[in-house]
């Protein structure tokens, strides 16, 4: 299911170029762009984000050597997704201290974002949200008892089709920031505790509310949702320190 009219937008700060490989995965994680799909070509990318091409091909060095993206020369070249597996090399990256919060810390900061864009969507969201959202779902219930990324890349593109459908940016790259760490941190604890069937069937009820436009029923479900791990011994049990840095691959 191809998406459109995705939006990059100018960049500032000393390492430009981790912040466009940060703008294409979030583009990728979100389902704008899915393998087979190419992105603009350098140049655009470039005066889009406004900053320099050398900069754009730094960030398109580091997503080749990650396997998410060939570069081609020539007429019918470009820049190629061929994967939708963010490595976690590339999600750890950044040098800016808010990114290295504790998962208490992603947790609390989770549930404003994620209740404002639930409501949001029950005011925006079009058909085209609800076929994507409908995909999401199907997808996850496909996978059956499959455990691991696959899971939680489907589990994630539900939240980031919510937050397309809420039209509201920022908000969706505050939602981004925040579901990339705790990719990293949760991914045992859904995979040990909760069914997927458990999560097919909230997916399943947001998108009926969603359709309803009852905000006082995805008010529900979405605090049902967080309290999940919000109520967990995983959260309460967990170290308070902050994730360690990574260097850039």
């Amino acid at each position: 299911m191809s998406r459109t009219n995705w939006s990059f937008y100018p960049i500032s700060g000393p390492r430009a170029y981790e912040e466009v490989v940060d703008q294409i995965t979030f583009a990728i994680r979100s389902g704008a762009y899915k393998p087979g799909d190419r992105l603009p070509l350098v140049e655009e990318l470039a005066l889009t984000m406004q900053v320099s091409k050398p900069t754009i091909g730094e960030a398109i060095k580091v997503l080749s050597r990650a396997g998410v993206l060939v570069a081609q020369r020539g007429a019918s070249g470009g820049l190629t997704i061929v994967s939708d597996q963010i490595p976690e090399t590339l999600v750890m990256r950044r040098a800016s201290g808010w990114r290295e919060a504790a998962l208490k810390e992603l947790v609390e900061a989770r549930r404003p974002i994620e209740m404002q864009i639930v409501k949001l969507a029950a005011e925006r969201a079009t058909e085209e949200d609800f076929k994507a959202l409908a995909y999401s779902v199907e997808q996850l219930k496909s996978l059956g008892t499959v455990q691991g990324m696959r899971r939680m890349y489907y589990e994630n593109l539900f939240h980031y089709d919510l937050g397309r459908a809420a039209r509201s940016e920022l908000l969706a790259f505050y939602q981004h920031q925040i579901l990339e760490q705790l990719t990293l941190l949760i991914s045992d604890f859904f995979a040990r505790t909760i069914d997927v069937g458990v999560t097919v069937d909230m997916h399943m009820r947001t998108l009926e509310a969603l359709k309803r436009k009852d905000i006082m029923a995805l008010e529900r479900i979405t605090d049902e949702h967080l309290m999940m791990l919000e109520n967990s011994d995983f959260v309460r049990d967990h170290a308070p320190e902050r994730l360690p840095r990574r260097a850039m691959g």
